[in-house]
């Protein structure tokens, strides 16, 4: 009977094992306790793309966030007042942070995007300052 235990025993061990790994995988997303916060700002252009004063606060537009390695957003955020966004409540990993520039322009998107790393579980990561174009 001893014998036989020792195999269940084994397998036993080895499967508490694999469900602990598991857990300690680093996984990017929500259900922490860190933070991704920044600012946008706007920029006016001429025509042919000449800055036209001095950039500014991009207040209610868009931020997105994509977390590790995905191929689309995960979530997204507006802008307040003063351009500031905060993607919080996030695990440590790795994000990337995106919006878009302004254009009249048919067909023509110009995207701005910062990737960042959480290390520790209540980290706050400033991104540093996005400026997209108004055309």
């Amino acid at each position: 009977m001893t014998f036989s235990r020792s195999p269940l025993r084994a397998a036993t061990l080895l499967l508490l094992s694999l469900l602990l790994a598991t857990g300690c995988k680093k996984e990017e997303g929500e259900g922490g306790k860190a933070v991704i916060k920044g600012i946008v700002l706007r920029q006016d252009v001429n025509a042919v793309g000449n800055p036209l004063g001095d950039p500014y606060p991009f207040h209610d537009t868009r931020v997105y966030i994509i977390y590790g390695d995905n191929e689309f957003q995960d979530d997204d955020v507006r802008t307040g007042p003063e351009g500031n966004y905060e993607f919080r409540w996030l695990r440590p990993g790795d994000y990337t942070i995106y919006t878009f520039g302004e254009c009249d322009c048919p067909g023509k998107s110009v995207t701005v995007s910062h990737r960042v790393t959480i290390d520790g579980k209540k980290d706050v990561v400033t991104v540093p300052t996005i400026t997209v174009d108004n055309f």
